[in-house]
């Protein structure tokens, strides 16, 4: 899949999952925990210069993948989540260039 839409990534993980339930928060959360947690393993590994970057990328790829659908199992729209956090980390990041460049 070259450059799949979000929608697209939906309709992907829905068929991977398709004979399992839609998770409740308290599951995505442990979920999100555990994706987080193999992150800093390899994240962890890549410091002991024993890092495996397919690993690191599968990884990632599984935190989009899963937060997409996560996303969708609790009842919002992924592609409104991903817009409203991209506004969230405009404004994170001028926040913070506001904050380096004032004086004191």
């Amino acid at each position: 899949m070259d450059d799949p839409r979000i929608s697209d990534l939906l309709t992907i993980g829905r068929r991977i999952w398709a004979d399992q339930p839609s998770m409740e928060l308290p599951h995505v959360a442990v979920a999100a925990c555990t994706v987080t947690g193999d992150i800093a393993r390899v994240s962890r590994d890549e410091l002991e210069g024993d890092g495996d970057r397919a690993a690191l990328g599968r990884e990632l790829g599984n935190l989009i993948l899963s937060g997409v659908r996560w996303a969708s199992d609790l009842g919002f729209d992924p592609a409104e989540c991903v817009a409203v956090a991209a506004e969230a980390q405009r404004r994170y990041v001028e926040s913070r260039a506001f904050e380096r460049n004032s004086p004191g």
